[in-house]
C-alpha cells in the first residue's frame, strides 16, 4: 500500500522538496533509502545510514540532525522519488558526501 506525505522541511533537498508529495511503500528500507517515520511525535522523512535488528539509523542530508536510532515499529516505509538519489547506494553515497562537505563548510 503507498501513501502521500506533504514536504515541508529543506534538509533533503534536491532529492525531496518543500511543498512536495512522497509517496511511501511498505516495507523495511535498506541503507541510501529515504525512510518516513515517527520520531518524538512528529513524521519525518530522512535518509537510511544503517540497519540493525532493532532498527534503522537516520540522519538528513544536510548534516543539521545527527543520525539516531529508530526502532522498526517507527519507520512508515521507504518513500519514494523521480530522483534516483532517493535509494540504494547512489543515495547513500551522495548523502555521505553531502553531510560531509556541510561539515567542512560550517567550520
Amino acid at each position: 500500500m503507498a501513501r502521500a506525505f506533504l514536504l515541508e522541511g529543506s534538509s533533503m533537498l534536491p532529492v525531496f522538496r518543500p511543498g512536495g508529495l512522497a509517496f511511501v511503500i511498505d516495507g523495511r528500507p535498506s541503507p541510501g533509502d529515504c525512510a518516513v517515520y515517527s520520531y518524538k511525535g512528529r513524521t519525518l522523512l530522512h535518509r537510511v545510514l544503517r540497519t540493525t535488528s532493532r532498527g534503522a539509523w537516520l540522519a538528513d542530508d544536510a548534516g543539521r540532525l545527527e543520525p539516531h536510532l529508530v526502532p522498526w515499529k517507527n519507520v512508515r516505509g521507504r518513500a519514494t522519488g523521480d530522483n534516483f538519489l532517493a535509494r540504494g547506494l547512489a543515495g547513500l553515497v551522495y548523502s555521505r558526501c553531502r553531510r560531509t562537505f556541510s561539515r567542512l563548510l560550517n567550520v
